[in-house]
């Protein structure tokens, strides 16, 4: 029985949250809290109906924001399971090697994209079947549609001799998210979405849209003081693009995380183009925890230092100037200097040196007893 002065236990539920807000960045935290919180509005609606890409609504009811909330939902309990051992790991890796900014414009870049493609084959199908309504009522939705486009993106990129296994299975690591489709296929049934993922990561890969990627430059204006991303950079868990880890967030994973442990030191990061990958970036904490920015956010802490800077008073200069019957070490004090003059050129120069500084000390101790008797002659 525990003491009545003793704390009481604390709760299991509050500390695995406080652990995954701590230890896991910020993008990566909210595509998860997403699917969570939707899983639990399934209990009393259907978010999907509301939020996935469905043709009919994104295109003939322009509801455009279908496009980006579609891989945000997740209405079934085992899919929410498969979510967070899925892209947990994978995202927290992919965010911590390559940043905040980075690692999101990459995520909507391909959850927009397979959508898209989505839409646009609907649409023909839809027309090529003479009218059927089904292809425009069909859905896509699920963090898969991204899941499935990284895992391509990242095989892709892998030395050729490199193989990974899918449970049992061990296959060349090119064909591995192929794998995952079957797989996937075999147990949920066709899903047009997850083929339409799969091929847009291994052209995203390759390089055939290279032409819709977000350039470094951009993100890092993004994250500026002026970015549309500058308010999120002082939130818990953003990593900044300065303090992105490169490769070396993948170090301590077995495999790479991508199974590249037979490439001679290959990492999914080799696949986003222009990112650093040493390991000088940033301070990010021991054991690759979240990079947390200063109160105000890392453009906050820029504006302070240019403020302190311009604000500062310039201060007496510690060296090179004239100290008044001192000793300088780099040019002397005024009497030494008359000191060395007199070793130079004889006493004259010092006596006249020294009668002027006389003669001023008089003129001024006259002038201020004549200002104080005309003050008394006037009381």
């Amino acid at each position: 029985m525990s003491s009545p002065t003793s704390p009481p236990p604390a709760n299991p539920l509050l500390s695995a949250y406080e652990s995954f807000v701590s230890t896991t960045p910020l993008v990566t935290r909210y595509i998860l809290t997403s699917n969570v919180i939707s899983f639990f509005l399934s209990f009393f609606t259907d978010p999907s109906f509301a939020l996935s890409n469905i043709p009919y609504y994104t295109l003939f009811k322009f509801e455009l924001y279908r496009i980006v909330t579609s891989p945000l939902i997740c209405t079934s309990l085992l899919n929410l399971i498969f979510t967070f051992f899925g892209f947990m790991n994978h995202g927290k890796l992919l965010e911590f090697s390559i940043g905040s900014s980075s690692f999101a414009a990459l995520v909507f870049t391909l959850g927009a994209v397979t959508n898209l493609a989505f839409l646009l084959l609907s649409l023909a199908l839809y027309f090529m079947s003479g009218g059927n309504m089904l292809y425009l009522h069909g859905g896509s939705s699920g963090i898969w549609t991204i899941l499935l486009a990284l895992i391509a993106i990242e095989c892709c990129k892998a030395p050729q001799d490199s193989k990974r296994k899918l449970f049992v299975i061990e296959m060349p690591t090119i064909y591995y998210p192929l794998g995952v489709l079957a797989l996937f296929t075999l147990f949920g049934g066709v899903n047009l979405s997850y083929f339409l993922s799969v091929g847009v990561g291994y052209a995203y890969g390759y390089g055939y849209l290279d032409r819709v990627k977000v350039s470094n430059e951009r993100c890092r204006r993004w994250e500026g003081n002026d970015g549309c991303l500058s308010n999120f950079t002082s939130r818990t868990g953003w990593v900044y693009g300065n303090a992105a880890q490169g490769a070396s967030a993948w170090g301590n994973t077995a495999g790479g995380g991508g199974g590249g442990e037979e490439g001679g030191g290959w990492s999914p990061t080799s696949f986003f183009r222009g990112q650093p990958t040493s390991t000088d970036q940033g301070s990010s904490r021991e054991g690759g925890t979240v990079a947390t920015p200063p109160a105000g956010g890392w453009g906050a802490q820029n504006r302070r230092t240019a403020a302190a800077s311009s604000s500062k008073e310039p201060s007496f200069p510690t060296s090179g100037g004239q100290s008044l019957g001192g000793s300088n070490a780099s040019s002397g004090g005024l009497t030494s200097r008359l000191r060395g003059a007199s070793s130079n050129r004889g006493g004259g120069d010092v006596s006249s040196a020294r009668e002027a500084m006389l003669a001023a000390a008089e003129r001024r101790s006259q002038k201020k007893n004549g200002n104080n008797d005309e003050a008394d002659q006037n009381v």
